[in-house]
């Protein structure tokens, strides 16, 4: 990124102040306090509190960007956090799911109401990349507050391949593809 197109600490304060107040209702909303309540949130209560949590925790990070980095690096995993347990809720959780939205692969497209499983598939596969990505996360943070890369590289490395092991079925395919585009390249070359 260019130097004019980076965010000035004023405005990271300014941006991050206004992420912190948006995550105030959702996350007040679980205790029924504020403008929103709780028979809004479509889920438990507590939902409202990670939503909120997602907001708030990102808020503090960009505030603290540069002022205390192990503490910003706590808040960026604490959105994470929340993302993971929202994400982990509607994949897993006990009860129906009923999602809206749309889909768009290549020449497919569809969009409309999801039924339990269409909404829970998608957010499965989001949560255990989130996941992965949330052990990798807290593994390298714990690493540089420990003081050096052996004491965690197992963990570091767990998260690593779990990540890579959740995106194989997009990966898998896309080389597939990649390796048949050259194959077919080279030959027509010939």
């Amino acid at each position: 990124m260019a130097e004019g197109e980076k965010l000035s600490a004023t405005g990271r304060l300014i941006v991050g102040l206004l992420l912190i107040v948006a995550g105030l209702f959702p996350a007040l909303a679980a205790f029924d306090i504020g403008p929103m309540h709780a028979d809004r949130i479509n889920g438990p209560p507590w939902l409202g509190l990670a939503g909120g949590g997602v907001f708030m925790a990102g808020g503090m990070a960009l505030v603290l960007l540069r002022s205390a980095p192990l503490l910003q690096q706590g808040f960026a995993a604490l959105t994470v956090l929340c993302m993971a347990i929202i994400a982990n809720w509607i994949a897993f959780g006990a009860g129906e799911r009923a999602c809206g939205g749309s889909v768009a692969l290549l020449w497919f497209a569809a969009d409309g109401r999801y039924s339990d499983l269409g909404c829970r598939i998608p957010f499965g596969f989001m949560a255990l990349l989130v996941n992965a990505f949330l052990i990798y996360m807290v593994a390298k943070i714990a690493q540089q507050a420990l003081g050096g890369p052996p004491r965690l590289a197992g963990m570091v490395k767990l998260g690593q391949g779990l990540m890579l092991l959740v995106l194989m079925p997009l990966l898998l395919p896309l080389l597939l593809f990649l390796v048949v585009k050259g194959t077919w390249s080279a030959f027509r070359r010939r």
